[in-house]
């Protein structure tokens, strides 16, 4: 992740809303899901994503490829 004012490291949070843009660093936050997710498959847990949860993402991501058409490139602009 890149932050586009320079600050160093990558892991910036940007939350913007009516109210304006606001940056939250977030380098000292766990991020406990890719764990989580790696214990539900090898226990048949479901700690990081419920198994229904995880069938609707599922569902929704076949549906959006069915759905999906490829669009062509936009044509260069000449200089």
């Amino acid at each position: 992740m890149v932050d586009l004012a320079g600050r160093p490291g990558g892991d910036h949070l940007f939350v913007v809303d009516r109210q304006g843009t606001r940056y939250v660093n977030c380098s000292d936050v766990e991020l406990p899901y890719g764990r989580q997710l790696v214990r539900d498959v090898l226990d048949r847990s479901e700690t990081a994503m419920s198994q229904t949860h995880c069938f609707l993402a599922s569902e929704l991501a076949l549906k959006a490829q069915v759905a999906a058409r490829r669009v062509a490139p936009a044509p260069m602009a000449s200089e």
